[in-house]
């Protein structure tokens, strides 16, 4: 259980291009003990404490969280560490920016329980930095990162395709970048033009065109079997629809099923290599799939299905889910 504690765009010192946190979140007059005690007693005291689930964690979102002020650090860290105390939680993560990571940012962190701490990469291409607004170097990113792991924290890495300059090639030279800080787990969002940000002025000035939902698709299909192939599991793609968000987005690739439609377009990938091994083709094929797994094989809306058979000439297509199975296995 994550026990999610919002603190709008406190703490950072930049305006990135694509961001209006006050307006995403929608929270950004609620004092910080009200924002305490609602997410404790949203998540952790509405029912008995041996029916929550087993691993509990408070995380910081929205802010620059070492850079705010240190009595409000200590203020919120003392705050969640007494929940700790009594056994609610276990342990706490915060997201960040590479810019407000040092050792004496880490020190003020080491008295309480904070396990996991996330960096807004975002991308590690000082052109692309420099147009969003990021006040980043690919330099200050790595001692960030050497920081964080001398200190034994877990580390999770953000980023963000799309973004003024950005290009596929650009997108996956960060996605290398990033693998080479080996992180433990990352989360991937597309750019998105939401109404207020410096992105929306640049929108309407005709500096800066979204990518659409299908180029992006196609270069996260490439990241993921990148991430998934070093066991790098991404623990989100796509923003959480906030419903705040969602009344603010302007234009730019975003679909509530991100992730599934990324996960269709490497499967059609892997069913097409499989058909296109064969001397001769029938009209029946059967493809055995992992189980719980057919719709990301059959594709969104049972897209898979249709383009198979219009690619091949098939007319007839039956999947099976089979207990025991890891990739899917043709049968013709």
């Amino acid at each position: 259980m994550i026990v999610p504690i919002f603190i709008p765009h406190q703490g950072c010192p930049y305006r990135c291009v694509f961001c209006n946190q006050n307006e995403i979140s929608g929270a950004e007059r609620e004092e910080d003990q009200a924002r305490l005690e609602s997410a404790f007693n949203t998540y952790l005291t509405s029912r008995p404490l041996e029916e929550l689930p087993v691993i509990r964690e408070a995380a910081f979102y929205g802010g620059t969280f070492t850079a705010l002020p240190v009595y409000r650090q200590e203020f919120l860290l003392s705050s969640v560490q007494t929940w700790v105390d009594q056994g609610y939680i276990q342990s706490l993560r915060l997201s960040t920016h590479p810019g407000a990571v040092d050792a004496g940012a880490l020190a003020l962190l080491a008295p309480y329980a904070v396990k996991t701490i996330e960096l807004g990469v975002q991308s590690t291409d000082p052109e692309v930095l420099r147009q969003s607004g990021r006040g980043d170097t690919p330099e200050s990113l790595g001692r960030s990162v050497r920081l964080i792991r001398n200190k034994g924290y877990q580390l999770g890495l953000q980023l963000m395709l799309g973004l003024p300059g950005d290009s596929e090639e650009i997108f996956q030279q960060s996605v290398s970048d990033t693998l080479q800080f080996k992180p433990d787990f990352v989360r991937i969002y597309p750019a998105l033009v939401v109404r207020g940000t410096a992105l929306h002025e640049m929108y309407k000035n005709g500096e800066y065109v979204p990518w659409s939902l299908d180029r992006t698709v196609n270069a996260l299909k490439r990241a993921v079997k990148r991430f998934e192939d070093v066991g790098v599991p991404i623990i989100r793609l796509g923003l959480h629809p906030e419903p705040s968000l969602l009344a603010n987005i302007v234009d730019g690739p975003h679909h509530p099923a991100l992730r599934s439609l990324v996960e269709s377009r490497i499967c059609f990938d892997t069913l097409s290599d499989l058909l296109s091994r064969q001397a001769v083709l029938p009209k029946r094929v059967i493809f055995k799939v992992p189980l719980r797994k057919i719709s990301n094989y059959t594709g969104h809306r049972k897209e898979n299905t249709l383009m198979l058979k219009e690619k091949f000439a098939i007319k007839e297509l039956v999947f099976r889910q089979t207990p025991g199975l890891i990739a899917p296995e043709l049968i013709v």
